[in-house]
């Protein structure tokens, strides 16, 4: 266990505490006497138990002890490395002032599988207490270290592979096979994890845990609350718990759901048409109980593409911007359908299982968006996305055509499948400045991401512009 102690005295510190540490087994113990130091060291290490006590100075220009400084440092590891458990040593005079502060936090599933509280407060007086809950607590971080973990196609750091362990710990499993589902360009780890049981048989349902930042993982809950629990049953999987003890600033949040899911929609758009539109209508009759709510705005094409590809990404394509003339472009205005939208809709976020139902995956990007969005999701990650592009060689022909739905449908590999999306879009759009407008902002988000199809992508929006009217 690696474990940072802030404290004024640094021979306090190594006459009493470390000695205590090292006994306990801790593999690596720091110590910073300052806010400032503190802060440097949690940015360049993985810590996984802070020890602080509550009475520090700022820095080396401010010596002066202070609380109110201590409560800072607790709130910024709060705020930036919230996973990571916090034992607050008081004085006298500083226990009153932590109070509130530990009033406030939840309970969350720790390393021995249980619900507690990340921060633990004990009187500096009794520093045996504290090393004490220290020890269980490298006891307990010893016991999910020795939970081993396969991979298969994915990288993982070691606190994600911590979220996997407390998973493992909390179902009483003693391995897990994880292999990655989503492969895209996102922060996030989309992983299909099998528990083993102590009898080293597989357990019968399968899990999908996502790890990410945090608040990213905050959002993702958010949305599946708002707005996922109220598609029809079955087309989700079901939360089990969100995982953040001992994990700095990740977070994961775990799914269950049946062990027929073994292929996604990608699979099925290269091998069979058939099957394709089979999931296409399930997946449209799930859809519609969010479409079924759109309304309808006047915007601009601007507004759209923000919604889309947000201005700290738009403004990265100067060269591109000046040659076709984007800006005077978006200043033109139109009425568009908006609704909540996955507005992440690619084939690997749609698991499939053998009797061709769909389910939906990864709820992190889900939001009120031009009602479209999702259907051209489907129409272009095919295209772009990064696990079809040594598969898909498009003809640019398709992309110069892409508004010329005689033509484009002769152009298709899978012409029954354009046509169905194409008449998604045209029940969920305001007519067609929205779907254009949509397409235009989709080719320049994909424009900002690296191994884009630039070619495509250009001619997208080059199409998009003209076929405006």
């Amino acid at each position: 266990m690696n474990i940072l102690q802030v404290e004024d005295d640094k021979d306090w510190f190594e006459r009493t505490v470390k000695p205590l540490l090292i006994g306990i087994g801790a593999n690596n113990i720091y110590h910073e006497q300052y806010y400032d130091s503190a802060i440097q060291l949690l940015n360049t290490h993985d810590i996984d138990y802070i020890v602080l006590d509550l009475a520090i100075p700022l820095n080396l220009e401010n010596p002066v002890p202070d609380v109110s400084i201590g409560l800072r440092l607790a709130s910024h590891v709060r705020e930036n490395y919230s996973g990571t458990p916090l034992l607050i040593l008081t004085g006298q005079q500083t226990e009153e002032a932590v109070d509130q502060f530990v009033d406030d936090q939840e309970l969350t599933t720790f390393w021995d599988g249980t619900r507690k509280s990340l921060i633990k407060v004990k009187p500096k007086r009794l520093v045996s207490a504290a090393i004490a809950l220290l020890s269980e607590a490298a006891r307990e971080l010893n016991a999910i270290e020795a939970i081993e973990i396969s991979e298969t196609g994915c990288e993982l750091s070691a606190f994600d592979k911590r979220v996997i362990r407390i998973f493992c710990k909390a179902h009483a499993a003693i391995a897990a096979k994880v292999k990655s589902l989503n492969g895209g360009l996102s922060s996030a780890k989309v992983l299909q994890v099998e528990l083993v049981n102590t009898q080293g048989a597989p357990f019968p349902w399968s899990s999908l845990l996502k790890i990410d930042e945090k608040h990213k993982i905050d959002i993702e809950s958010n949305n599946f609350q708002s707005h996922v629990n109220k598609l029809p049953v079955g087309s989700f999987p079901n939360v089990i718990s969100e995982y953040v003890a001992g994990c700095a600033g990740r977070k994961g949040i775990c799914y269950s759901f049946a062990k027929n899911y073994e292929k996604n929609y990608f699979n099925y758009l290269l091998s069979c048409e058939e099957s394709t539109l089979i999931i296409l209508e399930r997946l449209k009759d799930i859809l519609s109980h969010w479409s079924q709510t759109k309304i309808t705005q006047q915007i601009s094409i601007r507004d759209i593409r923000q919604n889309i590809c947000p201005d700290h990404k738009f403004e990265s394509l100067i060269e591109i911007r000046k040659q076709l003339g984007l800006d005077e472009f978006e200043r033109k205005n139109l009425s568009a359908n908006f609704c909540i939208q996955h507005a992440d809709l690619h084939g690997l976020n749609i698991l499939v299982s053998k009797d061709l139902q769909p389910i939906l995956i990864d709820y992190g990007d889900i939001k009120l968006a031009p009602s479209v969005l999702d259907v051209v999701t489907l129409e272009l990650s095919q295209y772009f996305h990064p696990s079809l592009k040594d598969i898909q060689t498009p003809n640019i022909e398709l992309f110069e055509n892409w508004f010329n739905n005689d033509k484009f449908f002769t152009l298709s590999k899978l012409p029954r499948v354009a046509q169905f999306l194409r008449q998604w879009k045209s029940e969920n759009g305001f007519l067609e400045r929205e779907y254009i407008a949509t397409v235009y902002s989709y080719a320049l988000r994909q424009l900002t991401y690296k191994g884009t199809n630039v070619q495509i992508a250009t001619k997208l929006i080059e199409t998009a512009i003209s076929s405006y009217k």
